[in-house]
């Protein structure tokens, strides 16, 4: 093996050692939060449901203004500067300064803002007392960002994943405490912000005790210049990506009833859970990216990001199929009144599909010094996703906002793809990329066969769980990439020789 091809595998290892374990991470969490969307639906109804699922999206909207990009500009600085101790030291003192006080001023502001915020959407007596509850969540939210990013920099999955995995467990124990007492709406409300606060005094005191670094002041001019020169345009195209992945549940707010919002909801968060896989191999790949790119290691960069697309469409596709073949009876789980979001989940699907299409291609922009172009991609297909959710909804109701938002993801995702390819030639498809394809049509043909004797839970549990089991033996029978055989063998132990 030559020296760049173990290399290379080196840094595959990393890369498939962190979204491992973010992906067993991530099955809690999305465990953890279907619970919970479980048991509010069902305690709540789809009106309140649909309040608290505003306020929580309202928060997560203003939450990256509330650390001024820190969290993923900290993940660079600690990831390209490990021999220097000290300035990865006050890097990590100017991203939890930073965070502390803005967080501070935007939760302040939206707790103000709470009651105007009613007036002009929901126009619900219960939703400004619970937005208000849930602002106060917003700094502790924000501090525990940075702590996870803290260990994505040093490059420590496990860590990474304690921290992801713990604050959506105390959310789910707080809730359930609350709601078990009798508390309704506004004790849901209060019980998640307790939860943050706890979520945050954890997550700090962790990622302190694990990693060997502390806060420090003492940076230079030059430094915080550096710091916000990256950061401030990752607030505003974290802010511009709001745009278009969440303005639509805002304005289903505005336009539509409380009940809406609560079904639109639950259909974004089942699709979701599409982007579980990318989501995994994005936590540890930008780290490796900037760390090759600042090395000047472009071969081992494009054979990593080709090899993390591939990986990425596989595993995503596995989870997509039976979440579309199986969307009704999926949808029922949370009661009768969701079953009117299978339109939507399905147009989210295929959107979803698209992000995974295009693997990790926003984090190679920005790990390649091409924030400001995520920031005008993020800023133009924003607002074109505003004015098409204004005319969509307005002509379809709640069907016109999946396909304002599904068809700008999609479009945005295979810009990005073409935006890689001219700005750093890289490009992430190979022929391989036939395989999943056929598996994913062999896997189709088995659980749309199973609806001929089967219907409801059964139905979904048992179907997608042989067609994931087609899915895998048709893939391992079309045989498996040598580079991914290489993966498997010398550090996963996984595939036997044929």
């Amino acid at each position: 093996m030559t020296e760049d091809s173990s290399r290379g595998l080196s840094d595959l290892r990393s890369v498939a050692d962190g979204a491992s374990l973010y992906y067993l991470g991530t099955i809690v969490v999305n465990i953890v939060g279907f619970l919970l969307n479980l048991l509010l639906t069902r305690v709540l109804g789809a009106s309140v449901y649909g309040i608290y699922a505003y306020g929580t999206m309202i928060l997560a909207a203003v939450l990256p203004f509330a650390n001024l990009g820190s969290d993923i500009s900290i993940t660079r600085y600690l990831s390209a500067n490990k021999d220097d101790t000290a300035y990865q030291q006050r890097m990590l003192g100017l991203a939890y300064l930073t965070t502390l006080a803005i967080s501070g001023v935007v939760a302040a502001a939206l707790f103000v803002a709470a009651p105007t915020i009613n007036a002009y959407t929901l126009e619900e007596a219960l939703f400004t007392t619970a937005m208000q509850a849930f602002a106060i969540a917003l700094p502790f939210q924000a501090l525990t960002q940075v702590a996870a990013s803290t260990m994505r920099g040093l490059e420590r999955p496990p860590e990474k994943t304690v921290i992801m995995v713990v604050g959506p467990a105390l959310q789910l124990i707080a809730i359930a405490a609350a709601i078990v007492v009798g508390y309704s709406l506004l004790g849901v409300a209060a019980a998640f912000s307790v939860a943050a606060i706890m979520a945050a005094l954890f997550a700090i005191s962790y990622s302190l005790v694990r990693a060997d670094l502390r806060p420090a002041a003492g940076y230079s001019k030059e430094e915080v210049k550096e710091f916000y020169n990256f950061s401030a345009p990752l607030t505003l195209s974290q802010a511009a990506s709001f745009l278009f992945k969440r303005v639509d549940v805002f304005m289903v707010g505005i336009f539509l009833a409380s009940a809406d919002v609560g079904i639109y909801n639950i259909a974004v968060l089942l699709a979701g859970v599409i982007a579980m896989p990318l989501a995994g191999f994005n936590q540890f790949f930008p780290p490796v990216a900037s760390r090759l790119y600042a090395n000047e290691e472009y071969d081992t960069l494009q054979s990593i990001y080709a090899t993390v697309t591939r990986w990425s469409i596989t595993a995503s596709v596995i989870v997509a199929l039976p979440l579309f073949i199986y969307r009704t009876e999926v949808l029922a789980i949370f009661g009768p009144e969701f079953v009117a979001g299978t339109a939507v989940i399905a147009l989210f699907v295929a959107a979803q599909l698209f992000n995974a299409a295009a693997g990790p291609a926003n984090d190679v922009l920005m790990m390649t010094d091409h924030q400001y172009v995520v920031m005008g991609n993020h800023f133009v297909f924003g607002l074109a996703n505003v004015g098409l959710n204004y005319v969509f909804i307005l002509e379809f109701g709640l069907i016109g906002a999946a396909m304002a938002t599904a068809g700008t993801l999609a479009s945005l995702n295979a810009l990005r793809v073409l935006q890689v390819w001219y700005l750093e030639g890289l490009f992430a498809y190979s022929l391989e990329i036939w395989k999943p394809i056929a598996a994913a049509a062999v896997a189709s043909v088995v659980m749309y066969s199973l609806h001929l004797s089967f219907d409801g839970l059964i139905l979904a549990i048992g179907g997608g769980a042989l067609g994931v089991g087609a899915f895998l033996a048709t893939l391992y029978l079309l045989g498996i990439d040598e580079e991914d055989r290489r993966i498997a063998d010398e550090y996963l132990g996984m595939v036997p020789d044929r």
